[in-house]
């Protein structure tokens, strides 16, 4: 009995546990790296940095415009209908339109580093790493695209080693062989993001299936990368501005230190967001599956797992964040005790994002993308507004009020449309999952 329920529970969650080990590593690394930033920077360099890092995450994504996360979506379909072609066309075509875009993104941001600088944040010392940041948006858009080929192939594992703790980890090996500044930051993520793009297209050229020879005389227009890719890149987008937009803000109204105590409590926080969205991760090729096999019934159950499975992930570094968000902020130095009360205003919108974990993918792979969009252009007005009405009279703390805010918007969102969509919310799922399983279990008992 007890060997068949560890089977049965093997079968299911084995492939996760590994994914989400995968996902710990992550922790030393990239918390490594912020730590290191924190510790050997001053205050003022460290939010310097964390203004031009966050400015060039989000342009980089103006670069990749969500054909990663297409990408993924089409290798998945073509893949369930035994199309190896189409899936390595989808790769193929990936590649040449985030590559040429990025190429684009970068010359840009070189072209306006000194106004944007100068003209808006008034702080000209800050052109020389913009400059260096421009060069992070090919490698970092590259990588991106390899991690979404691989999950696309079912290589989750895999994926979120190229998509999460690779880079961080050449970084940390890195900075601590060299001297530390804003700039010399920047250099070794730029280093260690390139380090990344090569390991990541070696594996996915050792993963990707070989070419079906019998399959070319059927023709089949290329994939809608583009246009999907588009309504996919709105629930990105989102979350690229609310990493990065608060810092920038905070760059313009308040001292740059505001910034450097925000982008470190942010930071804190995203070590929820690891485990929420490494699930998310993990199970959005499996939704793009089910869906094209049009099992309504698995996508369900597939669904409430993904639910149960991040809330048990998260919910304890939640509480232990609360409590001691003091102690965890001092170890990044004294300086960032005061940045508290914005960690603690971080974590309630961590927690509706926490509670409504894979509801945007779930949309967003089973056709449903064109609601999404309109979704996230709500969340992007409720940031756009708070940050507006918030950051310059309560600085780290209304920048971490206006996220918040814009993280409740959209797990209320897309919970509501779940629900019209496909009858059922995954919180709903998860409950009905749980009080079935506790009713064939009391069954036998029953006269």
């Amino acid at each position: 009995m007890v060997a068949e329920r560890l089977g049965r529970l093997k079968a299911q969650y084995g492939g996760s546990l590994v994914t989400t080990g995968t996902r710990l590593i992550d922790l030393p690394f990239r918390y490594g790296m912020h730590l290191l930033i924190a510790l050997r920077l001053p205050l003022d360099q460290v939010g310097a940095f964390y203004i031009v890092f966050g400015t060039i995450t989000f342009a980089a994504g103006l670069g990749r415009l969500g054909i990663d996360r297409a990408l993924t979506r089409e290798m998945a379909r073509a893949l369930a209908r035994g199309d190896t072609n189409s899936a390595r066309r989808a790769m193929v075509r990936a590649f040449v339109l985030v590559a040429l875009a990025s190429l684009v993104v970068s010359a840009v941001i070189a072209a306006i580093a000194w106004p944007l600088a100068t003209m808006v944040l008034h702080k000209p010392d800050m052109v020389p790493l913009f400059m260096i940041g421009a060069l992070m948006v090919i490698p970092q858009n590259l990588t991106n695209v390899a991690a979404g080929a691989l999950a696309g192939l079912h290589r989750v594992t895999l994926s979120q080693t190229v998509y999460t703790w690779l880079w961080p980890a050449v970084f940390c090996a890195t900075a601590v062989l060299m001297p530390m500044s804003d700039a010399h930051a920047l250099g070794a993520i730029t280093f260690g993001m390139t380090v990344a793009m090569l390991i990541g297209g070696t594996i996915l050229l050792r993963s990707v299936p070989a070419k079906d020879d019998a399959s070319d005389a059927v023709p089949i227009p290329p994939p809608a990368l583009f246009r999907t890719g588009l309504s996919l890149f709105s629930l990105e987008l989102v979350q690229l501005l609310i990493s990065a937009a608060p810092t920038f803000v905070l760059g313009i109204v308040a001292p740059t230190e505001a910034a450097g105590l925000y982008s470190i409590a942010w930071r804190v926080v995203l070590v929820i967001y690891m485990f929420v969205g490494g699930v998310a991760s993990m199970v959005s090729p499996r939704f793009a599956r089910l869906y094209a096999l049009d099992d309504r019934e698995g996508l369900k159950r597939e669904v409430a797992r993904a639910l149960g499975y991040a809330l048990a992930l998260s919910l304890l570094p939640i509480a232990l964040i609360t409590i001691e968000s003091s102690r965890i902020l001092a170890l990044f130095g004294p300086n960032f005790v005061v940045a508290t009360s914005t960690l603690r205003i971080l974590i309630v919108g961590q927690l509706a994002a926490t509670i409504s974990t894979t509801t945007p993918e779930l949309l967003g792979m089973t056709g449903y993308a064109t609601s999404l969009f309109k979704i996230n252009i709500l969340a992007l007005i409720a940031l756009i507004v708070g940050l507006a009405l918030l950051a310059p009279p309560l600085g780290a703390d209304g920048a971490a009020l206006a996220v918040s805010l814009t993280m409740v918007v959209n797990a209320i969102s897309v919970t509501i449309v779940a629900k019209r969509r496909f009858g059922f919310v995954p919180l709903g799922a998860l409950y009905a999952m749980v009080r079935g399983r506790e009713s064939h279990a009391a069954a036998p008992a029953t006269p």
